[in-house]
């Protein structure tokens, strides 16, 4: 059996997330589909971030085993003439057998950008919020995330896990006229994690909430102690690391 990686993008748009579900449309069960139609078997496919319903994807990671000898880059080439036009496969390589897309990954990069002006180009991959923010405060206030911290806080209720530590290693915001974009580099992301700081980063910049709070919101381990979850549209997977 070999053990093939690929490189992915996708618009997250009409797709229920990357996680298979039955009778939905996700893009894990998009691409088993296009293998089983190019191998005629059942190939199990793992992707380094499970992105929720509605969220993009630049720099997916995936892998899975196939008893073929076809070469990656005609592997690449059929999975691409039967997969949609809303996912495409940037690479495909042959790796070592013990390469697992998202346990061997060491950190992932993510950005959520916000467009201040209402746009009809580009409207699906940035959210619209058109009041006065206050982006320098927002900047002091992400930097209380950085390091390993407990983000239970910053998770959608009612996920089961076995615990909510996190390491981010970068978070910035960066502001380009209309355009305010916030990328982030953690070694996990937990469920809406991303979103529910952009939603608590928003109340910061409107004033609701004061920089010095955000220590306190993470140590209440509470989600109602944070802000709201913003729209799936703006978030993208951008990167990888491994």
């Amino acid at each position: 059996m070999r053990n093939i990686k690929i490189v992915l993008e996708y618009d997250g748009t009409d797709f229920c997330g990357w996680q298979f579900q039955p009778n939905l449309r996700t893009v894990q069960q998009n691409i088993q589909a296009a293998l089983k139609q190019i191998f005629r078997q059942d190939i199990t496919v793992i992707g380094a971030g499970r992105t929720d319903s509605g969220v993009h994807a630049r720099g997916q990671v995936a892998n899975f085993h196939i008893d073929s000898e076809m070469a990656a880059e005609k592997i690449m080439a059929a999975l691409n003439g039967n997969l949609p036009k809303d996912i495409r496969i940037l690479s495909a390589e042959q790796v070592s057998p013990d390469f697992n897309s998202r346990y061997s990954a060491k950190k992932r990069h993510y950005q959520y950008v916000i467009t201040q002006v209402e746009r009809a180009i580009n409207r699906n991959y940035m959210w619209c919020y058109k009041n006065k923010l206050d982006v320098e405060k927002m900047q002091r206030a992400s930097k209380y995330l950085l390091g390993r911290q407990d983000f239970k806080s910053f998770c959608a209720q009612n996920v089961d896990l076995e615990h909510h530590y996190c390491t981010v290693e970068k978070i910035d915001w960066e502001q380009k006229e209309s355009i305010l974009s916030l990328n982030i580099v953690a070694n996990r992301f937990i469920h809406s994690m991303v979103r529910i700081i952009v939603g608590t980063m928003i109340d910061v910049g409107r004033g609701f909430t004061e920089v010095e709070k955000i220590p306190e919101i993470l140590a209440a381990k509470d989600r109602k102690k944070s802000g709201q979850t913003v729209p799936a549209k703006g978030l993208c997977l951008e990167k990888v690391y491994y």
